[in-house]
């Protein structure tokens, strides 16, 4: 993808009924974030919805990772059917558009910010304030899950890069 911007990442917390998208850029700067809410009614305008809002943010600010949550399977198999179409639908625009993709288990994002697996929105919250510059005023679940997915990556990324450097490469061998 022409134009696409050196370290800039796509946050997505897929979903049929509301999904979240957050532009993130290191060290800790959220540039944007949205949330596309869908109205009930037919799946395939929902999905639409959401994959014209990607294709308008991928073409404002193209990413050069994206990072996506994996699909949990809770208790509403309802509901992660229509996670799943959206997860679908969104990895398609993406490989389509030549962006990389990372995928995330909710456990490893909530780990990777919290240090405890198991944690819960208001600790997620409170761990984002304390570590980026999040955008003024009210932002929904699916948007600040959106930044914790981006965030996520570009530490996981961090971590990838230093086992790789000359040194850590030596220090297998030594």
């Amino acid at each position: 993808m022409p134009g696409r911007h050196e370290g800039l990442i796509l946050g997505i917390d897929p979903g049929l009924a509301g999904t979240g998208f957050a532009l993130f850029a290191e060290p800790n700067l959220v540039l944007a974030c949205s949330t596309v809410v869908t109205i009930p009614g037919r799946d395939g305008a929902r999905l639409l919805t959401i994959t014209n809002h990607l294709r308008a943010l991928l073409a404002e600010q193209p990413p050069a990772e994206a990072s996506i949550e994996e699909l949990f399977m809770g208790r509403n198999a309802t509901s992660a059917v229509g996670v799943a179409q959206a997860r679908g639908a969104i990895l398609n625009v993406l490989e389509e558009c030549g962006v990389p993709v990372f995928e995330y288990k909710p456990s490893q994002v909530k780990v990777i910010l919290t240090g405890y697996g198991n944690a819960d929105k208001s600790q997620i919250g409170r761990m984002l304030a304390a570590q980026v510059k999040m955008p003024e005023g009210k932002l929904d679940d699916h948007a600040r899950d959106a930044i914790a997915i981006a965030l996520c990556h570009a530490r996981s990324r961090r971590f990838a890069r230093a086992a790789t450097t000359p040194a850590a490469r030596r220090a297998d061998f030594e």
